[in-house]
Protein backbone atom coordinates (compact mmCIF):
# COMPACT_ATOMS: atom_id res chain seq x y z
CA UNK A 1 0.00 0.00 0.00
CA UNK A 2 1.42 3.43 -0.78
CA UNK A 3 0.18 5.07 2.71
CA UNK A 4 3.07 2.48 4.30
CA UNK A 5 5.84 4.33 6.11
CA UNK A 6 8.53 2.14 5.18
CA UNK A 7 12.57 2.76 4.92
CA UNK A 8 14.07 0.78 2.20
CA UNK A 9 17.93 0.27 3.28
CA UNK A 10 20.12 3.24 1.91
CA UNK A 11 21.04 3.61 -1.87
CA UNK A 12 18.21 0.76 -2.87
CA UNK A 13 15.95 2.46 -4.16
CA UNK A 14 13.87 1.60 -7.47
CA UNK A 15 11.00 3.74 -6.99
CA UNK A 16 9.97 7.43 -6.01
CA UNK A 17 7.75 6.06 -3.69
CA UNK A 18 10.34 4.26 -1.73
CA UNK A 19 12.06 7.76 -1.67
CA UNK A 20 9.09 9.42 -0.14
CA UNK A 21 8.23 6.89 1.82
CA UNK A 22 12.32 6.46 3.40
CA UNK A 23 12.21 10.63 3.79
CA UNK A 24 9.27 10.53 5.57
CA UNK A 25 9.93 8.03 8.07
CA UNK A 26 12.88 10.11 8.80
CA UNK A 27 10.67 13.31 9.09
CA UNK A 28 8.08 11.23 11.40
CA UNK A 29 10.64 11.73 14.29
CA UNK A 30 10.50 14.90 14.48
CA UNK A 31 6.83 16.01 13.97
CA UNK A 32 4.75 18.77 12.35
CA UNK A 33 6.14 21.68 10.02
CA UNK A 34 7.99 21.67 6.40
CA UNK A 35 8.86 23.83 3.43
CA UNK A 36 8.28 22.79 -0.03
CA UNK A 37 11.20 24.09 -1.11
CA UNK A 38 12.47 27.23 -3.37
CA UNK A 39 10.11 29.56 -4.47
CA UNK A 40 6.78 28.53 -2.42
CA UNK A 41 7.07 31.04 0.26
CA UNK A 42 4.81 31.91 3.44
CA UNK A 43 5.45 28.85 5.82
CA UNK A 44 2.99 29.28 8.52
CA UNK A 45 3.33 28.51 11.85
CA UNK A 46 1.93 25.17 13.16
CA UNK A 47 -0.60 25.51 15.54
CA UNK A 48 0.09 24.29 19.43
CA UNK A 49 3.99 24.27 18.70
CA UNK A 50 6.33 21.36 19.57
CA UNK A 51 9.14 20.16 17.26
CA UNK A 52 9.77 21.59 13.76
CA UNK A 53 10.16 18.82 11.40
CA UNK A 54 13.42 18.31 9.26
CA UNK A 55 11.63 19.27 5.56
CA UNK A 56 11.32 17.06 2.85
CA UNK A 57 9.84 19.25 0.63
CA UNK A 58 9.47 17.91 -2.97
CA UNK A 59 11.07 20.24 -6.25
CA UNK A 60 8.12 22.06 -8.29
CA UNK A 61 7.64 21.22 -12.08
CA UNK A 62 10.44 21.59 -14.29
CA UNK A 63 12.79 21.38 -11.48
CA UNK A 64 14.65 18.22 -10.11
CA UNK A 65 13.36 15.80 -7.67
CA UNK A 66 13.66 15.45 -4.09
CA UNK A 67 15.39 18.39 -2.65
CA UNK A 68 16.78 18.92 1.11
CA UNK A 69 13.85 20.54 3.24
CA UNK A 70 14.13 23.79 5.40
CA UNK A 71 14.07 23.59 8.91
CA UNK A 72 10.98 23.32 11.48
CA UNK A 73 9.00 26.41 12.54
CA UNK A 74 8.25 28.02 15.46
CA UNK A 75 4.32 26.69 16.98
CA UNK A 76 1.80 29.31 17.60
CA UNK A 77 0.62 28.92 21.27
CA UNK A 78 2.91 26.72 22.31
CA UNK A 79 7.19 25.73 22.72
CA UNK A 80 9.11 26.89 20.20
CA UNK A 81 9.80 24.79 17.43
CA UNK A 82 13.28 22.99 17.26
CA UNK A 83 14.61 24.11 13.67
CA UNK A 84 15.50 21.76 11.49
CA UNK A 85 19.15 21.82 9.96
CA UNK A 86 19.59 21.62 5.74
CA UNK A 87 19.74 18.41 4.51
CA UNK A 88 22.76 17.99 1.56
CA UNK A 89 21.62 18.46 -1.89
CA UNK A 90 20.52 15.17 -3.97
CA UNK A 91 21.28 13.94 -6.80
CA UNK A 92 19.42 14.21 -10.39
CA UNK A 93 15.87 14.09 -10.68
CA UNK A 94 14.72 11.16 -13.44
CA UNK A 95 14.49 14.47 -15.38
CA UNK A 96 15.30 17.49 -13.96
CA UNK A 97 18.64 18.79 -12.87
CA UNK A 98 20.55 18.27 -10.15
CA UNK A 99 18.36 18.95 -7.00
CA UNK A 100 19.00 22.44 -5.12
CA UNK A 101 19.61 22.71 -1.61
CA UNK A 102 16.82 24.52 0.38
CA UNK A 103 17.12 27.52 2.76
CA UNK A 104 18.03 26.76 6.50
CA UNK A 105 14.88 26.14 9.23
CA UNK A 106 13.39 28.70 10.90
CA UNK A 107 14.88 29.77 14.32
CA UNK A 108 14.31 27.60 17.15
CA UNK A 109 16.27 25.91 19.60
CA UNK A 110 18.86 22.89 18.76
CA UNK A 111 18.34 22.43 15.40
CA UNK A 112 17.93 18.81 13.57
CA UNK A 113 19.97 17.68 10.27
CA UNK A 114 17.70 17.56 7.86
CA UNK A 115 17.64 14.12 5.99
CA UNK A 116 19.93 14.05 2.61
CA UNK A 117 18.04 14.11 -0.47
CA UNK A 118 17.66 11.43 -2.31
CA UNK A 119 17.34 10.59 -5.97
CA UNK A 120 13.73 11.59 -7.74
CA UNK A 121 11.59 12.46 -10.37
CA UNK A 122 11.34 15.93 -11.63
CA UNK A 123 8.78 18.30 -10.14
CA UNK A 124 6.52 16.57 -7.88
CA UNK A 125 5.17 19.86 -5.88
CA UNK A 126 3.95 19.65 -2.52
CA UNK A 127 5.50 17.91 1.29
CA UNK A 128 4.09 15.72 3.81
CA UNK A 129 0.90 14.61 5.21
CA UNK A 130 0.25 17.56 7.57
CA UNK A 131 2.33 20.95 8.49
CA UNK A 132 0.51 22.19 11.01
CA UNK A 133 -2.42 24.03 9.30
CA UNK A 134 -5.37 24.58 12.00
CA UNK A 135 -8.82 25.46 10.40
CA UNK A 136 -10.51 29.24 11.46
CA UNK A 137 -14.57 28.71 12.82
CA UNK A 138 -16.96 28.30 10.54
CA UNK A 139 -18.96 30.63 10.73
CA UNK A 140 -20.96 31.97 7.84
CA UNK A 141 -19.40 29.81 5.99
CA UNK A 142 -21.93 28.75 3.15
CA UNK A 143 -24.33 26.04 2.98
CA UNK A 144 -26.72 24.31 4.68
CA UNK A 145 -28.44 22.93 2.17
CA UNK A 146 -27.83 19.57 0.67
CA UNK A 147 -24.24 20.55 -1.91
CA UNK A 148 -25.21 20.09 -5.49
CA UNK A 149 -22.93 18.19 -8.31
CA UNK A 150 -21.78 20.54 -11.27
CA UNK A 151 -22.52 19.87 -14.98
CA UNK A 152 -18.99 19.89 -15.32
CA UNK A 153 -18.48 16.46 -13.34
CA UNK A 154 -14.88 15.57 -12.22
CA UNK A 155 -13.16 15.99 -15.73
CA UNK A 156 -10.26 14.86 -17.13
CA UNK A 157 -7.61 15.19 -14.69
CA UNK A 158 -8.21 13.59 -11.31
CA UNK A 159 -5.34 11.02 -10.05
CA UNK A 160 -6.06 8.56 -7.57
CA UNK A 161 -3.91 8.22 -5.02
CA UNK A 162 -3.16 4.39 -5.63
CA UNK A 163 -3.43 5.27 -9.44
CA UNK A 164 0.49 5.13 -9.81
CA UNK A 165 2.61 2.67 -7.77
CA UNK A 166 5.47 4.52 -8.56
CA UNK A 167 4.09 7.77 -7.81
CA UNK A 168 4.41 10.24 -4.88
CA UNK A 169 2.16 10.01 -2.28
CA UNK A 170 -0.54 12.93 -2.23
CA UNK A 171 -1.43 12.55 1.33
CA UNK A 172 -0.12 15.83 1.97
CA UNK A 173 -1.46 19.33 3.16
CA UNK A 174 1.31 21.21 1.41
CA UNK A 175 0.21 21.03 -2.20
CA UNK A 176 1.91 24.34 -3.45
CA UNK A 177 4.10 24.17 -6.52
CA UNK A 178 4.05 25.16 -10.66
CA UNK A 179 4.49 24.26 -13.60
CA UNK A 180 6.58 27.06 -15.16
CA UNK A 181 9.45 28.13 -12.62
CA UNK A 182 10.32 31.04 -14.00
CA UNK A 183 7.06 32.64 -12.87
CA UNK A 184 6.00 33.70 -9.54
CA UNK A 185 4.45 31.06 -7.26
CA UNK A 186 1.26 33.34 -6.97
CA UNK A 187 -0.62 33.65 -3.52
CA UNK A 188 -0.48 31.34 -0.84
CA UNK A 189 -4.01 29.90 -0.51
CA UNK A 190 -4.41 27.93 3.07
CA UNK A 191 -8.10 25.95 2.19
CA UNK A 192 -10.11 24.07 4.50
CA UNK A 193 -13.08 22.28 4.02
CA UNK A 194 -15.52 20.83 6.20
CA UNK A 195 -18.02 17.71 5.27
CA UNK A 196 -21.31 17.46 6.97
CA UNK A 197 -24.16 15.04 6.61
CA UNK A 198 -26.77 16.47 4.34
CA UNK A 199 -29.31 13.45 6.58
CA UNK A 200 -29.34 16.00 9.58
CA UNK A 201 -31.61 18.65 10.23
CA UNK A 202 -28.79 20.80 11.93
CA UNK A 203 -26.73 22.27 9.55
CA UNK A 204 -23.57 22.20 11.95
CA UNK A 205 -24.91 18.85 14.25
CA UNK A 206 -23.15 16.21 12.41
CA UNK A 207 -19.89 16.60 10.52
CA UNK A 208 -18.46 13.61 8.82
CA UNK A 209 -15.19 12.11 9.94
CA UNK A 210 -13.10 9.64 8.01
CA UNK A 211 -13.69 10.61 4.64
CA UNK A 212 -10.75 10.83 1.79
CA UNK A 213 -11.71 14.62 0.13
CA UNK A 214 -9.12 14.86 -2.98
CA UNK A 215 -8.83 18.47 -4.56
CA UNK A 216 -7.14 19.24 -7.41
CA UNK A 217 -6.87 22.73 -9.08
CA UNK A 218 -4.44 24.67 -12.05
CA UNK A 219 -0.98 26.54 -10.48
CA UNK A 220 -1.33 30.05 -10.59
CA UNK A 221 -0.93 30.60 -14.99
CA UNK A 222 -3.74 27.95 -15.33
CA UNK A 223 -1.74 24.83 -15.47
CA UNK A 224 -2.70 21.31 -14.34
CA UNK A 225 -0.35 18.85 -12.89
CA UNK A 226 0.45 15.45 -14.63
CA UNK A 227 -1.14 15.83 -18.15
CA UNK A 228 0.09 16.55 -20.88
CA UNK A 229 3.98 16.97 -22.65
CA UNK A 230 5.86 20.15 -23.50
CA UNK A 231 6.44 19.74 -27.22
CA UNK A 232 3.82 17.39 -28.45
CA UNK A 233 0.23 17.52 -29.23
CA UNK A 234 -0.82 16.83 -25.50
CA UNK A 235 1.17 19.91 -24.35
CA UNK A 236 -1.12 22.61 -21.99
CA UNK A 237 -1.90 25.94 -23.36
CA UNK A 238 -4.22 28.13 -21.14
CA UNK A 239 -4.34 30.85 -22.71
CA UNK A 240 -6.37 29.11 -25.78
CA UNK A 241 -9.14 27.19 -25.77
CA UNK A 242 -9.18 24.22 -24.37
CA UNK A 243 -10.36 21.51 -26.90
CA UNK A 244 -9.60 18.30 -25.46
CA UNK A 245 -6.36 17.89 -25.47
CA UNK A 246 -4.61 16.82 -22.95
CA UNK A 247 -7.50 14.74 -21.69
CA UNK A 248 -8.27 11.87 -19.67
CA UNK A 249 -5.72 9.49 -21.10
CA UNK A 250 -2.35 12.15 -21.29
CA UNK A 251 -1.08 11.38 -17.43
CA UNK A 252 1.91 11.42 -18.75
CA UNK A 253 4.04 13.99 -16.68
CA UNK A 254 5.17 13.26 -12.66
CA UNK A 255 3.93 16.88 -11.31
CA UNK A 256 1.74 16.43 -8.71
CA UNK A 257 1.23 20.49 -7.93
CA UNK A 258 -1.76 21.96 -6.63
CA UNK A 259 -3.86 18.49 -5.94
CA UNK A 260 -3.55 16.81 -2.81
CA UNK A 261 -5.66 13.78 -0.47
CA UNK A 262 -6.80 14.05 3.19
CA UNK A 263 -8.81 12.47 5.33
CA UNK A 264 -11.47 14.57 7.64
CA UNK A 265 -11.14 14.30 10.85
CA UNK A 266 -13.49 14.27 13.92
CA UNK A 267 -15.08 17.87 13.08
CA UNK A 268 -15.21 16.80 9.27
CA UNK A 269 -12.51 19.18 8.49
CA UNK A 270 -9.23 18.70 5.98
CA UNK A 271 -6.67 21.69 5.05
CA UNK A 272 -4.67 22.15 2.40
CA UNK A 273 -1.82 24.94 1.48
CA UNK A 274 -1.81 26.14 -1.90
CA UNK A 275 -1.68 28.58 -4.22
CA UNK A 276 -4.80 30.62 -5.34
CA UNK A 277 -5.63 29.19 -8.31
CA UNK A 278 -5.28 30.67 -11.65
CA UNK A 279 -7.93 29.59 -15.05
CA UNK A 280 -7.55 27.67 -18.05
CA UNK A 281 -9.65 29.29 -21.29
CA UNK A 282 -12.91 27.61 -21.20
CA UNK A 283 -13.87 27.50 -17.97
CA UNK A 284 -14.43 29.39 -14.86
CA UNK A 285 -11.66 29.89 -11.84
CA UNK A 286 -12.76 26.34 -10.12
CA UNK A 287 -11.22 23.79 -7.69
CA UNK A 288 -12.20 20.22 -8.18
CA UNK A 289 -13.69 18.14 -5.07
CA UNK A 290 -14.47 13.68 -4.76
CA UNK A 291 -14.65 12.40 -1.60
CA UNK A 292 -14.60 8.40 -0.92
CA UNK A 293 -15.20 6.34 2.06
CA UNK A 294 -12.03 4.74 3.30
CA UNK A 295 -10.70 2.16 1.37
CA UNK A 296 -11.57 2.96 -1.87
CA UNK A 297 -8.93 1.65 -4.76
CA UNK A 298 -7.60 2.83 -8.08
CA UNK A 299 -9.98 1.78 -11.00
CA UNK A 300 -7.70 3.65 -13.58
CA UNK A 301 -8.70 6.51 -16.19
CA UNK A 302 -12.74 6.57 -15.36
CA UNK A 303 -15.36 9.18 -14.10
CA UNK A 304 -15.69 7.49 -10.71
CA UNK A 305 -19.11 6.33 -8.97
CA UNK A 306 -20.62 4.77 -6.47
CA UNK A 307 -21.29 1.31 -8.71
CA UNK A 308 -17.55 1.47 -10.60
CA UNK A 309 -15.81 2.34 -7.15
CA UNK A 310 -17.05 -0.88 -4.75
CA UNK A 311 -19.73 1.60 -3.27
CA UNK A 312 -16.95 3.49 -1.88
CA UNK A 313 -17.12 6.70 -3.95
CA UNK A 314 -19.41 9.58 -1.93
CA UNK A 315 -19.29 12.96 -3.56
CA UNK A 316 -17.88 14.79 -6.96
CA UNK A 317 -18.62 18.27 -7.28
CA UNK A 318 -16.73 21.71 -8.36
CA UNK A 319 -16.70 24.82 -6.86
CA UNK A 320 -16.03 28.50 -7.08
CA UNK A 321 -15.29 32.35 -5.41
CA UNK A 322 -17.09 35.39 -5.48
CA UNK A 323 -15.68 37.14 -9.08
CA UNK A 324 -15.01 40.25 -6.95
CA UNK A 325 -12.67 38.43 -4.52
CA UNK A 326 -11.17 36.46 -7.43
CA UNK A 327 -10.35 39.97 -9.67
CA UNK A 328 -8.76 41.32 -6.38
CA UNK A 329 -6.28 38.86 -6.31
CA UNK A 330 -5.56 38.16 -10.12
CA UNK A 331 -5.26 42.48 -11.12
CA UNK A 332 -2.92 42.61 -8.28
CA UNK A 333 -0.27 39.55 -7.97
CA UNK A 334 2.34 38.05 -10.61
CA UNK A 335 1.99 35.94 -12.21
CA UNK A 336 -1.85 36.64 -12.91
CA UNK A 337 -1.22 39.90 -13.76
CA UNK A 338 -0.38 39.22 -17.24
CA UNK A 339 -3.12 37.40 -18.05
CA UNK A 340 -5.74 39.92 -17.39
CA UNK A 341 -5.21 41.27 -20.76
CA UNK A 342 -6.28 38.51 -22.34
CA UNK A 343 -10.33 38.15 -23.84
CA UNK A 344 -11.60 35.08 -22.08
CA UNK A 345 -10.23 36.64 -18.50
CA UNK A 346 -13.64 38.57 -17.34
CA UNK A 347 -15.46 35.04 -18.15
CA UNK A 348 -13.22 33.18 -16.39
CA UNK A 349 -13.87 34.95 -13.45
CA UNK A 350 -17.34 35.05 -13.32
CA UNK A 351 -18.12 32.26 -11.79
CA UNK A 352 -21.26 31.42 -13.67
CA UNK A 353 -20.95 28.44 -16.00
CA UNK A 354 -24.39 26.86 -16.76
CA UNK A 355 -25.72 24.35 -14.13
CA UNK A 356 -23.05 25.14 -12.03
CA UNK A 357 -22.77 23.73 -8.48
CA UNK A 358 -23.81 27.24 -7.15
CA UNK A 359 -21.11 26.29 -4.64
CA UNK A 360 -18.86 29.64 -3.13
CA UNK A 361 -16.15 29.39 -0.76
CA UNK A 362 -15.56 32.13 1.61
CA UNK A 363 -12.50 33.89 1.25
CA UNK A 364 -10.42 36.80 2.85
CA UNK A 365 -6.90 37.83 1.88
CA UNK A 366 -4.87 38.97 5.43
CA UNK A 367 -0.93 40.02 5.44
CA UNK A 368 -1.18 41.67 1.81
CA UNK A 369 0.40 45.10 0.82
CA UNK A 370 -2.37 47.03 -0.71
CA UNK A 371 -3.73 43.77 -1.75
CA UNK A 372 0.04 42.69 -2.96
CA UNK A 373 1.03 39.28 -1.62
CA UNK A 374 -0.68 37.77 2.02
CA UNK A 375 -2.28 34.98 2.48
CA UNK A 376 -5.81 33.74 0.86
CA UNK A 377 -8.04 31.80 3.85
CA UNK A 378 -10.59 29.90 2.10
CA UNK A 379 -13.42 27.91 3.70
CA UNK A 380 -16.40 25.87 2.45
CA UNK A 381 -19.03 23.19 3.78
CA UNK A 382 -19.76 20.06 1.59
CA UNK A 383 -23.15 18.35 2.47
CA UNK A 384 -22.75 15.01 1.08
CA UNK A 385 -25.21 11.41 1.95
CA UNK A 386 -22.32 8.99 3.79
Amino acid sequence: MKHEVKAPSPLKFTTRRQVLEAIGAIAATTACGSDPGPGDTNNTAGAGGGVGQAGTGVGPAGSAGMMSGAGGMSGAGGSTGASGGTGPSNTAGATGAAGATAAGGATGAGGATGAAGATGAAGAGGSGPTDGLVAPPFDDVPMCTASKTDAAGQGPFFIHELEKDDDISMVRQDIRGRYNMDAAPGVEMQLHLRILDATSTDCNGKPVPDVDVYIWHTDAQGYYSGFGLKGTGTQQNPDTPYAGKPGMGDLQNPDRFCRGLQTTDKNGVVSFRSIFPGWYNGRDLHIHFVAFKKGSMSKGRIAYNKSNSDMLWLFTTQFYFDPTFSKSIHEKNDPYKARTMLSAYAGAMAADEANNSGLRAKASLSGDTAGVGGIVTAQMQILLTP
